[in-house]
């Protein structure tokens, strides 16, 4: 046997011969430390906190293997796939409420329909008292007018009168600016019931025998 070989043999031995007061209290553990070297002892280690750690049997068998601790890093984004995964898990939930709310709440889409009728009437009602708005402010606008013609001779109105045109102007402005809102409200109300429909029906299409009995 050559030189190299005997001296590995021998290393093997005392190594294994090393192990044996360990072994004999039962198990053993061990890492290898920064170094690269490998520790081992009959407890947990401090050279062993940060990194991978080998428990052995009496037998000297790998029992079980005991990971590195997470770096910050690593727990960073651990907690941030934790986070998805339960905001997911809510969200999944929150729909499978409103769901079953949809199903609950409308019978047929002649239910959704009739109930998208009654929220465009109120808007509709709004429009039109905006529009009366208007029309009232229109004519108090024109009466100032004819009113002012009595002072055009006149470097300035009075300030009555004056007060009654900016406000006028005022009602104008502040009843067109509602009608275009609640005009925008009858698109919105519209796209919302569109999207109730379409989502009713994907759900009456998972849903054959409820389908059915509707």
């Amino acid at each position: 046997m050559n030189r190299i070989a005997l001296t590995l043999k021998r290393g093997l031995f005392l190594s294994a011969a090393g192990l044996l007061p360990l072994l004999a209290h039962g198990q053993i553990y061990t890492c290898k430390d920064a170094a690269g070297r490998t520790v081992t002892a009959d407890h947990p280690m401090p050279e062993c906190s940060d990194r991978k750690v080998l428990e052995l049997s009496k037998a000297g068998m790998v029992k079980r293997e005991i990971p590195a601790p997470l770096t910050t890093e690593q727990k960073r984004q651990q907690q941030a796939l934790e986070d998805k995964r339960r905001a997911e898990v809510a969200a999944e939930e929150q729909q499978h409420q409103q769901d079953r709310a949809l199903l609950s709440r409308y019978r047929s889409e002649a239910d959704i329909e009739s109930s998208r009728r009654y929220y465009l009437s109120l808007s509709q009602d709004l429009i039109k008292r905006d529009q009366v708005g208007i029309d009232d402010a229109k004519y108090q606008l024109k009466t100032a007018y004819t009113e002012a013609e009595f002072y055009k001779h006149r470097k300035t109105l009075p300030a009555s009168l004056r007060n009654k045109i900016d406000e006028a102007n005022r009602d104008i402005a502040y009843n067109q600016k509602n009608m275009v809102d609640h005009q925008a409200e009858l698109g919105r109300i519209n796209g919302k019931f569109d999207e109730t429909v379409k989502h009713y029906r994907e759900l009456m299409s998972a849903m054959p025998e409820a389908q059915a009995s509707r």
